[in-house]
């Protein structure tokens, strides 16, 4: 049996709709059982998590009512320990022109629209994590 090089990335999921934190959640433990998956409500609840631990990975919406995702990542990139540190963006939202922001202003990873599969939620995780490992 193949061991997942993956199976402990601890990962922060964000959203302000608790179902759809949930479905993150249990999207990506059906795919990885060790992952140490932690959810947050809103930007508050992100910072505060983030503040009080560690993560590989955090995957947020990009539209909530508190700054959304824009305010956790401009928080992010402003401390040296989670600069470096993959932000995946899920939404529902289809503005080409706030993606392409995203990525190029803000430092964005990787993409997933909502509804999502949690297969390519889980494959975005990996791949953002694995390419921020192999730039450093």
């Amino acid at each position: 049996m193949e061991t997942d090089p993956y199976r402990e990335l601890s990962i922060l999921v964000v959203d302000d709709v608790k179902v759809h934190g949930f479905l993150m959640e249990s999207g990506i433990r059906s795919i990885n059982p060790g992952a140490k998956v932690e959810q947050a409500t809103g930007v508050e609840d992100a910072i505060a998590k983030l503040e009080n631990g560690s993560f590989h990975v955090v995957v947020s919406d990009w539209n909530m009512p508190d700054g959304g995702g824009a305010a956790i990542i401009k928080w992010m990139r402003a401390r040296a320990h989670y600069r470096r540190v993959p932000f995946v963006m899920i939404s529902d939202a289809n503005d080409n022109s706030d993606i392409i922001s995203a990525f190029m202003e803000l430092g964005v990873d990787a993409y997933v629209v909502k509804p999502f599969d949690k297969r390519d939620l889980y494959d975005k995780v990996v791949a953002a994590w694995t390419k921020r490992q192999s730039a450093s």
